[in-house]
């Protein structure tokens, strides 16, 4: 909470407008920014606690519908702070109410260091009968939560076309590993599409 002056997503900032605008775009009113539940220093000094401060902070948001028949859930973090963790804990505790967590595989070794295959991702696997999910890019998220129902064709192919801009607006490099883990995963979301239609 000490952070909150400092991080709090403003109505009026960049993302809060981007993700208004998603909404909009979805035919979603209302959709953008909701209660955002801030971690405080000690989770800065002692990172063990950074799990358990998301858990708490899920718990703290869960309350607003007491009767778990409103909300649904799907939580996105990475592998980086302790956001597996917190999303196993999750998992396991509201399966009623969280249906899917999906963790974005992030490393802090260069990608010359990677396999030829790019980063690894861990298989995917179920808690309560709920998928626990590894990604390496938006469109791989977006493939794997189409493929699980939680996102229709069309909008797994607007973060297709997203992700693509975002990396030429951005000049990153044909070749790079950027471009080289987005193609891995829109020959997945491909394939996704080809068996919703068949």
């Amino acid at each position: 909470e000490e952070f909150k002056a400092a991080l709090e997503i403003k109505e009026g900032s960049k993302l809060a407008k981007a993700l208004r605008r998603t909404g909009e775009m979805s035919e979603v009113k209302d959709w953008g920014i909701g209660p955002v539940l801030y971690g405080s220093v000690s989770e800065w000094i002692i990172q063990d606690r950074k799990g358990l401060r998301k858990f708490n902070n899920f718990e703290r948001l869960i309350e607003q519908d007491p009767t778990g028949q409103i909300l649904q859930y799907v939580y996105v973090g990475d592998t980086g702070e302790l956001d597996q963790e917190a999303g196993e804990t999750m998992l396991r505790e509201y399966p009623e109410v969280v249906k899917a967590v999906f963790l974005h595989v992030v490393s802090m070794d260069p990608p010359s260091s990677y396999p030829p295959s790019g980063i690894p991702i861990p298989s995917p696997k179920l808690i309560n009968g709920r998928p626990l999910v590894f990604f390496r890019t938006y469109v791989g998220a977006a493939a794997r939560a189409t493929q699980l129902g939680l996102m229709e064709d069309d909008g797994l192919m607007r973060v297709v076309e997203e992700a693509e801009r975002s990396l030429k607006d951005g000049g990153v490099p044909k070749g790079s590993s950027k471009w080289i883990d987005l193609e891995r995963d829109i020959e997945m979301a491909y394939r996704t599409l080809e068996l919703d239609l068949s």
